[in-house]
């Protein structure tokens, strides 16, 4: 047997998990990617391990074992809420599922422990979304209520009202949004910066800030100011001098639900965004920036709430005269 066979074979025999473990610690400490990112690596290649219980070594990577992974979890039944059962995962998810064990494979080859991608020819749906995802002015219009009613303190209430401005005219993602600094604010320009760092796609933007925006952003930091808070972050907890948490954040949406009557959570927002932008003839190219995506495509998967009576002013404005 040949030397190049025997470190073949020892590769072969690498176990997966220990592998995985170092394309973590790479992505995290070399790489520096995201909390978040990171997080649903783990998630997912748990969910492989856990799927797939036959795939322990490299040689576990075939083409087959891939496409017998999708099928399983496509058929698989799970229960989703209180007595309520469901069967596969939808396209979306199946499709966040490849990208993200494709990057691991792709990190497999880079060091040469596999020579070809197991996903390599397999094309995964890209998924048709028929939700509406937007919410609706009147449900906007109860939330904002609702947080004028239950707010009884005037720090919280201006903080309250300056997030839901904030999310809704700027449509910023969760990380992006609650990492926010008093230094990413520029009230002289009216502008705020997403930096890099908190961004999904690595880059920083910058946004103009609507002036409704504005008017709730300067009353909330005169109010902030007025308690003397030191703490950084843009968004306070409501209790001591530091930045909301994120458990706080899942505490307030839950709060804000109870009260409002309105089942959302914060991404919702941010297809709101994207639909009113499209709403006000902006075109797809502006949308797409503002929303720190790298590909129009994915800006589409965020008009998918438009419905045909957003086009009727549009369509009454052709005229053959």
């Amino acid at each position: 047997m040949s030397e190049a066979t025997k470190v073949n074979l020892k590769k072969d025999q690498i176990e997966l998990k220990k592998l995985f473990k170092e394309y973590i610690d790479e992505c995290q400490f070399a790489r520096g990617l995201r909390l978040q990112t990171i997080i649903s690596y783990k998630a997912v290649f748990h969910h492989f391990s856990t799927i797939m219980p036959e795939a322990v070594y490299v040689r576990s990577l075939t083409r087959e074992i891939m496409i017998e992974f999708f099928k399983r979890i496509k058929e698989r039944e799970r229960v989703v809420g209180k007595n309520t059962k469901k069967v596969g995962l939808e396209d979306s998810t199946i499709k966040t599922y490849g990208n993200k064990l494709n990057a691991f494979f792709v990190w497999l080859i880079q060091k040469e422990l596999i020579s070809k991608n197991p996903l390599e020819n397999i094309k995964l749906r890209f998924p048709e979304y028929n939700d509406q995802r937007a919410l609706k002015q009147e449900e906007v219009h109860k939330i904002i209520s609702a947080i004028t009613l239950k707010s009884k303190d005037p720090l919280v209430l201006k903080r309250d009202t300056m997030m839901i401005s904030l999310l809704f005219f700027c449509g910023l993602r969760k990380g992006e949004f609650i990492s926010l600094k008093i230094g990413d604010i520029d009230m002289a320009k009216k502008v705020l910066t997403v930096r890099a760092e908190t961004s999904k796609s690595k880059r920083s933007r910058i946004m103009p800030m609507n002036d409704t925006l504005v008017l709730h952003m300067d009353e909330y930091l005169h109010e902030r100011k007025r308690h003397a808070y030191k703490t950084e972050y843009l968004i306070v907890s409501s209790t001591e001098d530091k930045g909301l948490s994120i458990h706080g954040l899942k505490h307030w949406i839950k709060k804000l639900k109870e009260v409002s009557g309105v089942n959302f959570h914060l991404h919702r927002f941010r297809h709101t965004f994207a639909c009113n932008c499209a709403k006000a003839n902006m075109s797809i190219i502006k949308i797409r920036d503002l929303m720190g995506h790298k590909s129009v495509r994915m800006t589409e998967v965020y008009l998918r709430s438009l419905n045909m009576e957003d086009m009727r002013g549009d369509i009454n404005k052709l005229s053959i005269m």
